[in-house]
């Protein structure tokens, strides 16, 4: 019953992994996208309000999602010290995506403040419901989970 019980458990945590490293794949190609279309100067572009026509964050996408997705691989193949060590940096890079488009926002909003500016919803549309919070706030449960047990490995040996 215990081994059964562990096998879901494994089997839904790579899911979830594959999961969340193919969205930030996707999210960055779709920024890749949007920013070229932007460079031609079409107004036509992919979700244009939630994925940031950013080269810098398709970048940072598709390095954490490659991370995590090798990550998954790493796991079926049962090399657990390069599936711990890609699930922890794939997750702390997206972190720390998250915690820059904070800062961002921060700095936005107090920008905003000291100039006597108006402060609308847009500002929430722009700066908060973009990709890299969205998937930022998804992967920070996974990356205390990852961390723990990278940690709790490394004391082991």
């Amino acid at each position: 019953m215990i081994s059964i019980t562990r096998s879901i458990f494994k089997a839904i945590k790579l899911l979830l992994l594959a999961a969340l490293g193919l969205a930030y794949l996707l999210t960055g190609i779709l920024s890749i996208i949007n920013w070229s279309v932007d460079l031609v100067g079409v107004n036509q572009q992919f979700y244009s309000n939630f994925i940031p026509r950013d080269l810098g964050f398709a970048l940072v996408a598709l390095t954490v999602g490659a991370s995590l997705v090798a990550s998954t691989l790493y796991a079926l193949r049962g090399n657990q010290v390069m599936h711990l060590a890609a699930a922890a940096i794939g997750t702390w890079l997206a972190l720390g995506a998250l915690v820059i488009q904070a800062i961002v926002a921060t700095a936005t909003a107090l920008d905003s403040v000291v100039l006597g500016e108006n402060i609308d919803y847009s500002f929430v549309d722009e700066q908060l419901l973009r990709m890299d919070v969205i998937l930022g706030c998804v992967a920070l449960p996974i990356s205390v989970y990852y961390t723990l047990m990278l940690r709790e490995m490394i004391k082991s040996r």
